[in-house]
């Protein structure tokens, strides 16, 4: 009874916390913190859907909801450089919103207000309202829940419920109504049950295009031209542009990287002071204290050597991993089953001269073995650049991650003990050895993420206004982007109908911006997942068709190819004249001992054929027309010309139609029940007018 107690006391706050936790959509998205730029104290429009105009606070509001529903979902807030990926996402999410909502007015779908209070008071309230009124047995409380729903104190909650429910009824409303449209004929019901259950297995003779060589085929340059002149449809193209852009990647900075550091240096100060690590865990990084395994190679190189070089109870950081900044402390020790190897190498590569390459790792050999700096002479003589700069260290390493010969030496080798040389395919090393264990360190760790910061993507995109504004100013993208030390790349072409730009990304405004203008113009900043990109127009093609002489190279191969076909079509027909009535494909076999037949195995209709056919519509329509028994005339395939002999082929059993008719009518019905949302809104984006006009206010 204290339990029911207890949520009798908190029913307001139960009832608002599920409305919030719940209301989240499912087709219809009714909405998915900001950096938003000053609007000059106005309400901009932000976009245009079909005319209505989506305002910059009202578009604020529905993504400031969707990340609170992420949050609540997930635990997890949205963080900042992901922020403008997941407005994109509200952004799409709204748009579809906003055309079903003036689709389903058109259709007069409706919802009343008596549908909205039976579903809420009904005997099977939606789970999202009544779960919190299910006690340990499983028991739905329907008077504590009708109690909760008609308390005054819960009006407004009770609206927001009310409000999704609408939307959770009009969406089944619409489903149904979509769901009506679809019919299965019978024709395709049987075409399905064929499909699946009609067999065939074929003999067949191969004349193969690979069996003439390309420089075997004489054409002319007037043999190039008709073709050309025959399939000029081929040749159409679409309007195209190409885009030159520099990116200013949404990535944090040194500096923001160095803050990380600063501040887990003050932690590792209080860290070894304290003894209560899991208090520090707590307070820097709100994170529940554990404790974890840290294996051989699970972290950075850095860190895995500094973790390593202590023992039990000590606090070891900050270190970079892969997650950011972390101060580990070490709680114990384990020991797993397998050695691992610390080690330093000094490379000198064998090209050719091998004497020379022994020589000299002989005389380096001798040097250290002098008292002279191991460390010192890799970084000047080592050619593994990576570890040289690190004075030949390569960290840890097990067995099977190092060529065998590498890998024998270091293993066999004891703790400090230098060995050397030894050959592999890389050339001479000199190994030094400065620990094996088989040691698994258990620690907890405190880690902050390096984010980038405010100051830092203010910077960013500062740099980004200044780069546009100096080549806007001088036109002189390329030269001033190399002044600037910035890497210029560029799009492949995309047409007006893309969403995408290859290299850049979604982004209807750039493609808007490509269209408007000429080649030359130099754009504003643009923000993108990514960051923020400032692009020159630097290739147009308009719409027409390509000139035979940008196609030429193209068009021989389909005329070599043509010609084969040709070649390949009179010796199948002469072959086939040869096999008199009533003899199978095995007779040109008889008298021609080069001929290859193969045969397919059992396939399917309109599916994958064996026996390297493959795929290859000409060969299986073909096959499932022929009797039993009965061969082809040539058939023109995807590797050349075919002569097909049908050896058997399962008869259509009306009987298992019968029987299996429903079962496959229901699953064409599911596979179009499941697409047709998504289609339907794809149609209605197609149709739409659409304004996206974002990059004006959101960097």
């Amino acid at each position: 009874m204290a339990i029911m107690t207890k949520m009798r006391d908190n029913m307001p706050a139960i009832l608002i916390g599920l409305v919030v936790m719940f209301l989240i959509t499912i087709v219809f998205d009714w909405g998915m913190n900001y950096l938003g730029l000053t609007t000059g104290g106005q309400d901009p429009v932000v976009g245009k859907i079909n005319g209505k105009d989506v305002k910059f606070t009202e578009f604020n509001q529905i993504v400031d909801r969707a990340r609170e529903n992420q949050k609540a979902q997930s635990g997890q807030d949205i963080e900042d450089d992901q922020l403008p990926a997941f407005r994109d996402q509200v952004w799409e999410s709204y748009v579809n919103q906003i055309l079903i909502e003036q689709e389903v007015e058109k259709l007069g779908i409706k919802v009343s207000d008596d549908e909205i209070y039976n579903i809420i008071t009904g005997e099977n309230p939606p789970d999202f309202l009544k779960r919190n009124f299910i006690d340990s047995l499983g028991n739905f409380n329907r008077q504590m829940y009708l109690q909760a729903i008609m308390d005054p104190r819960n009006k407004e909650a009770l609206a927001q419920a009310e409000d999704y429910v609408r939307q959770q009824r009009l969406q089944e409303k619409l489903i149904a109504y979509l769901k009506a449209t679809i019919v299965v004929p019978e024709n395709e019901i049987k075409k399905r049950f064929y499909e699946q259950n009609v067999k065939a297995d074929a003999k067949f003779v191969l004349f193969d295009l690979n069996s003439i060589k390309d420089n075997e085929i004489k054409y002319t340059e007037d043999d190039l031209k008709n073709y050309y002149k025959k399939n000029i449809d081929q040749y159409k193209v679409e309007a195209q542009r190409k885009l030159k852009y520099v990116i200013f990647r949404r990535q944090p900075s040194k500096a923001d990287s160095q803050s990380v550091y600063n501040s887990l240096l003050a932690i590792l100060e209080e860290a070894k002071k304290d003894t209560d690590f899991a208090g520090l865990i707590k307070l820097y990084t709100n994170q529940n204290y554990t404790e974890k395994s840290i294996l051989h190679g699970s972290l950075p190189y850095e860190a895995e050597v500094q973790l390593y070089k202590h023992k039990v109870g000590d606090v070891v950081g900050p270190v970079l991993t892969y997650s950011g900044y972390s101060i580990f402390k070490i709680v114990r020790d384990s020991s797993g089953n397998d050695e691992y190897v610390h080690a330093s190498h000094i490379l000198i590569p064998a090209y050719g001269d091998t004497l020379a390459a022994l020589k000299k790792v002989n005389e380096i050999l001798q040097r250290i073995r002098n008292g002279e700096d191991f460390a010192k002479l890799a970084k000047d003589y080592s050619q593994d650049p990576i570890s040289a700069s690190r004075g030949g260290d390569l960290g840890w390493f097990g067995k099977g991650m190092m060529v065998p010969p590498f890998e024998k030496a270091a293993f066999n080798a004891k703790i400090n003990e230098i060995v050397g040389p030894v050959k592999t395919d890389y050339g001479y090393h000199i190994i030094k050895v400065h620990d094996k264990n088989k040691r698994i360190i258990i620690a907890a760790e405190l880690n902050q993420p390096v984010k980038l910061s405010a100051q830092t993507e203010e910077d960013l995109y500062q740099a980004a206004q200044d780069f546009a504004y100096i080549v806007k100013k001088n036109g002189e993208f390329e030269k001033e982007a190399e002044l600037m030390k910035y890497q210029v790349l560029e799009t492949g072409s995309f047409t007006e109908k893309a969403d995408f730009i290859p290299g850049i990304g979604m982004y209807k405004q750039l493609v808007k911006f490509a269209f408007e203008n000429k080649v030359g113009t130099v754009s504003d900043v643009f923000p993108t997942s990514q960051g923020y990109v400032v692009v020159k127009i630097s290739d147009m093609t308009e719409e027409g068709v390509k000139s035979f002489d940008e196609v030429k190279e193209q068009i021989k191969q389909s005329v070599i190819k043509e010609k084969k076909y040709e070649i390949l079509r009179k010796k199948a027909e002469e072959a086939r004249k040869k096999i008199p009535q009533g003899q199978t494909l095995d007779y040109l076999k008889s008298i021609d001992t080069s001929i290859v037949i193969n045969q397919t195995g059992l396939f399917n209709y309109g599916q994958f054929v064996g026996g390297g056919v493959g795929r290859d519509f000409a060969f299986n329509f073909t096959a499932f027309k022929l009797k039993v028994g009965e061969i082809s005339q040539p058939v023109k395939g995807n590797r050349g010309y075919y002569l097909i002999e049908l050896v058997n082929k399962q008869d259509f059993d009306k009987t298992a139609f019968d029987i299996q008719k429903n079962s496959i009518r229901n699953q064409i019905l599911q596979e179009r029940q499941n697409s047709i949302i998504n289609n339907w809104i794809n149609e209605l984006k197609k149709k739409a007018k659409i304004e996206d006009l974002r990059y004006k206010y959101y960097r």
